[in-house]
């Protein structure tokens, strides 16, 4: 019965970890944005 079961990670866990790199992402885009608008790359 044992070898039946795979182990699994668990949703919530996933989730907030999907949530969380997501959220970096917007935030550095966001940044990134408004460094282009402001000129400091340039």
């Amino acid at each position: 019965m044992d070898k039946d079961k795979k182990y699994k990670a668990p949703q919530g866990t996933v989730a907030l970890v999907i949530v969380y790199i997501l959220l970096i992402i917007a935030l550095w885009g966001s940044a990134y944005l408004t460094m282009l608008s402001r000129g400091v790359t340039g």
